[in-house]
């Protein structure tokens, strides 16, 4: 029993003390992710009221705010579904303008998580008269509304 032991611990020894082989096996491959660019307008706009004054010397105007979010460096457009009309006997007109009011902007650029501010800006041109109908309910202010006016991003 003692010489099988020994045997057997011989043969581990020159079994651990082997040369071990190393080595490796490689395999290629590619990732691929697909992104659907898209745009969004993250605050939408909000209704317009102007206030005029028959004959009144100065433009009258307001605005609303609105933001758009698009992927990064995508260009993208905006318009409205129209510009001008004509309500109470006044002639108004819309148009997209940048956050600081100080230029009309119809493009823009996407800036990834970041959403862009613009404006939606009424205006209602100086030295109108207006119409109002005998009808109305109250004889110093005559309201109409044009309803559903509609802002497209297109990218």
């Amino acid at each position: 029993m003692k010489k099988l032991l020994t045997l057997l611990a011989l043969a581990l020894i020159s079994v651990a003390t082997l040369p071990v082989q190393a080595a490796t096996a490689t395999g290629n491959f590619d990732v691929t992710v697909n992104l659907t660019p898209k745009c969004e307008i993250t605050t939408t706009p909000g209704n317009l009221s102007v206030n005029y004054t028959s004959f009144q010397t100065t433009d009258a105007t307001n605005s609303t705010d609105f933001a758009v979010r698009c992927t990064n460096t995508l260009g993208y457009s905006m318009a409205l579904s129209s510009t001008s009309g004509t309500l109470v006997g006044l002639d108004y007109t819309l148009a997209i303008r940048n956050a600081g009011d100080t230029a009309n902007a119809s493009t823009g650029t996407g800036a990834g998580t970041t959403a862009t501010s613009y404006k939606i800006k009424a205006t209602v041109a100086k030295d109108q008269s207006g119409t109002c109908s005998t009808a109305q309910t109250s004889p110093t202010v005559c309201t109409a509304t044009d309803s559903a006016r509609t802002l497209t991003i297109t990218y």
